[in-house]
């Protein structure tokens, strides 16, 4: 099976654990998926941050977006999906607990379970 690869967006202040625990999952065996990269911290001083982050999404089958309590308002993630979205990379939002907010440029938001993980990345 050709594993997807895919780049995992999240609020890096108040989520790490969240891409941890996407991390452990995409090393089972059955799992669909590789993680090829996640987010870097957003830095407003370096013009360079938007341009790594594009040449990093964009040799990704999918973004997939960690839906955490502040992720919508992290500007860092909104940039990532708007970058994914220009370069038509595919788009999928794994909610963490049921009062995330969904993050309406991401498209709809799925709860994350294991079985919306196989048929939503593999």
């Amino acid at each position: 099976m050709i594993k997807k690869k895919i780049y995992v967006c999240f609020d890096f202040e108040n989520d790490r654990a969240l891409k941890n625990e996407i991390v452990a999952q995409s090393q089972k065996d059955d799992a669909p998926f590789k993680i090829s990269n996640w987010s870097a911290k957003e830095d407003a001083q370096n013009p360079n941050w938007v341009k790594d982050a594009k040449y990093r999404i964009t040799r990704c089958d999918m973004l997939v977006v960690l839906t955490g309590e502040n992720s919508h308002q992290a500007p860092g993630v909104l940039k990532e999906i708007k970058v994914a979205t220009d370069a038509k990379i595919k788009i999928v939002q794994l909610l963490s607990h049921p009062q995330s907010k969904v993050i309406e440029a991401a498209g709809k938001g799925h709860d994350w379970t294991w079985e919306n993980i196989m048929t939503l990345l593999g």
